[in-house]
């Protein structure tokens, strides 16, 4: 007789990965791919226990950013498998078809598929998976990690609406662990805050914000903080939203745009510079000789996806201004206003943030909680002015540094050679005490050979998922130990030296990093670009006995 279920021994799973997006929904095709069509998994196969966790409910995929008709800016062959298996089960044109529309999509003529139908995509993506024997827990966060003496990592995940606690071991894990929504400093002490809206929530914040005030109410003052993608979307959407509005006669709504530089800048998505989101750049970028290099290379190719905004989306938005200064013109010749012009919007470039606090209910229209008070510095101007605004979206990037607290709080850290939470990845192939090198040092941009880390800003080439890949551990905190980690080209992170010389190699836990890796690998690291191509290497990797 079979044990009660209860008693029954937990299985120890080839593999387990953290966080069930693209990325790992990738990995989990090329499994799937390794097993081959039958409906069951091989029994053969050297990866047969494979588990996702992920603190979501469901799949989701940037359900904030899902406007109407909003484009992606990478070609649908970019997909989780096309450019690594073109026969997968798993691309887009075996969704189309799937979906019995793929001879309208042909029609259509155009290689990007809206927003809405590629998160539709990946969610079909994700449930094919599933279906073919890859497990998922959904609506479970990930706690804490442990290695053990026999080579294998205790997960340890926690029910995010029942607080139950799981534990489980696995040969090989893979991080996958997106991004957390990035605030400015000022505003982060503030957040969370039903008037201070991150994009990534901008859909379901947005309608609350308008639901907690009446039609009646006076002219809405509205900030977007950020310069891409994203703040300029929300941006237009919220003059859509503002316009439909009715407002007292001689009054309109006010949409301000807060950023630092001095004006919007294009993406570079011309043939040559999108090359640097091919396999080959990733090759070449993890070849280089040094961390300088590639810092170097990184800064170049900035504004390919860094907050910059698409051309399309550009031309929008000054199409809509341009008609803005049309109907004031008129106004001024003949004294008569348009109905449908409800709402001003205004560009502050070269303007920062420098400290934020809210205003109680006493001091605004008690329709609204609060208000929140911005104090902006001009950069060259140096002027320093206080505004106050109904409510505060920004398009502001998401941090990937999840991980390395992760790693910095288990007994993995030993392991891998960690001291604190400030971790830089190196190359295997580059030594960890390397010195800068000085030759032709004085022709280099001094930004250039600051660290990376796994940040991403306002790029919407994924979109957005995502901070700059450049952002700064501070050169002044001598507090903060960096920690520096090996990386393979394969996305391995590596044991230390000091560990490895105790640990024989065939009890090495495998530990994979996804999306978090743009210092080593380029900057196609955070995006979608070569999402099939990476699943394959780490896959190919994880069969090999």
């Amino acid at each position: 007789m079979s044990p009660h279920p209860q008693f029954a021994a937990p299985p120890l799973y080839d593999v387990i990965g953290l966080g069930f997006g693209p990325a790992n929904v990738a990995i989990a095709g090329a499994i799937v791919e390794k097993w081959g069509p039958s409906e069951n998994t091989p029994e053969h196969a050297s990866l047969q226990q494979v588990l996702f966790i992920e603190k979501q409910p469901e799949f989701r995929w940037h359900p904030g950013m899902l406007l109407p008709n909003s484009r992606m800016q990478i070609s649908f062959l970019k997909d989780l498998a096309t450019l690594r298996s073109p026969q997968s089960p798993i691309t887009f044109l075996a969704y189309l078809h799937s979906q019995g529309r793929l001879i309208n999509f042909i029609n259509r003529g155009s290689f990007t598929p809206t927003r809405k139908e590629y998160s539709d995509y990946l969610s079909w993506a994700a449930d094919f998976v599933q279906k073919r024997g890859v497990q998922v827990r959904y609506g479970e966060e990930v706690v804490g990690v442990a290695r053990h003496d026999d080579g294998t990592v205790e997960v340890r995940s926690r029910n995010v609406d029942t607080g139950e606690e799981f534990s489980r071991k696995s040969k090989n894990i893979i991080l996958s662990p997106g991004g957390t929504p990035k605030f400015p400093p000022a505003l982060s002490v503030l957040a969370p805050h039903p008037r201070i809206i991150h994009s990534a929530y901008y859909l379901s914040a947005v309608d609350k914000f308008f639901a907690s005030i009446s039609q009646s109410s006076k002219p809405l003052r509205i900030a977007v903080i950020g310069a891409g993608q994203s703040s300029t979307e929300v941006l237009l959407d919220l003059y859509t939203r503002l316009n439909s509005r009715t407002v007292p006669s001689d009054c309109k709504h006010e949409l301000e745009m807060i950023f630092r530089k001095g004006s919007l800048k294009p993406s570079d998505d011309t043939p040559f510079s999108n090359e640097i989101f091919d396999p080959e750049s990733t090759d070449m970028m993890f070849g280089l000789p040094s961390q300088r290099d590639r810092h170097a290379v990184l800064r170049e190719y900035n504004p390919t996806n860094y907050s910059v905004v698409n051309m399309r989306t550009i031309d929008s938005l000054y199409e809509v201004m341009y008609h803005q200064k049309l109907l004031d013109d008129i106004k001024t010749r003949t004294g008569r206003a348009e109905d449908s012009d409800r709402t001003r919007i205004t560009l502050r470039p070269y303007t920062s943030i420098y400290a934020a606090e809210t205003a109680s209910a006493d001091h605004v229209e008690p329709s609204i909680a609060e208000s929140v008070r911005l104090t902006l510095h001009g950069i060259h101007t140096r002027a320093v002015s206080q505004s106050s605004y109904d409510a505060v979206f920004c398009g502001t990037g998401y941090d990937r540094d999840s991980w390395m607290r992760l790693i910095a709080s288990s007994n993995l850290a030993d392991y891998l050679g960690v001291k604190s939470t400030n971790i830089e990845l190196v190359a295997d192939s580059e030594p960890l005490d390397q010195g800068p090198l000085l030759l032709f040092a004085d022709v280099e941009d001094a930004g250039v050979i600051s660290p990376v880390s796994s940040r991403s800003t306002d790029g919407f080439s994924t979109p957005p998922t995502p901070a700059t890949p450049h952002s700064q551990h501070s050169k002044l905190n001598l507090e903060t130990q960096v920690s520096k980690v090996r990386i393979s080209r394969s996305y391995r992170l590596l044991a230390s030296q000091a560990s490895k010389s105790h640990t024989e190699a065939a009890d090495e836990p495998r530990i994979y990093l996804q999306g978090c890796t743009q210092s080593t690998h380029g900057l196609s690291e955070s995006l979608l670009s070569i999402l099939g191509v990476r699943a394959g290497l780490v896959v190919d990797e994880l069969c090999k006995t």
